[in-house]
């Protein structure tokens, strides 16, 4: 079976266009519905879609009561929820490694871990996974 790690970014475009869909997003959904993948996400992924959800909401992209059905539609989503307390030294020196943030490089230490597909929306943790699964060191 298929182990996929969805972070936040991805998350929030399925409920909000403000960007395309990243690869393989739908059709790793659609996988999970067969029962053909396991779409994880580490504990601290629902927190951060939320607060994004009222970011969105305090500028004015949402309207609370749209906020409200798109975080109903999102606990129905078929996520794993993954624990991250034990990964979290990993995590650090993948953040100095590869310039991301503590959250971010918690979804490639996941991803690292469960020996998953990563899919995400943001550029710079899409190129840490690529050089984390080729091998490579970031540029200096």
């Amino acid at each position: 079976m298929k182990t996929v790690v969805v972070d936040t970014s991805a998350l929030v475009r399925l409920f909000v266009p403000d960007g395309p869909l990243p690869r393989g997003l739908k059709e790793g959904f659609e996988s999970a519905l067969r029962g053909d993948a396991v779409l994880l996400v580490p504990e601290l992924g629902l927190a951060e879609f939320t607060q994004v959800l009222l970011k969105k909401e305090q500028v004015g992209y949402l309207k609370p009561s749209e906020t409200d059905e798109i975080m109903d539609d999102f606990l129905e989503l078929p996520l794993e929820t993954v624990r991250h307390h034990h990964i979290l030294t990993d995590s650090l020196a993948l953040t100095r490694k590869y310039s991301l943030t503590v959250y971010d490089a918690i979804f490639l230490c996941l991803t690292s871990k469960k020996n998953a597909e990563l899919i995400t929306a943001d550029e710079a943790l899409l190129s840490a996974y690529k050089q984390l699964t080729a091998g490579l060191s970031p540029p200096a």
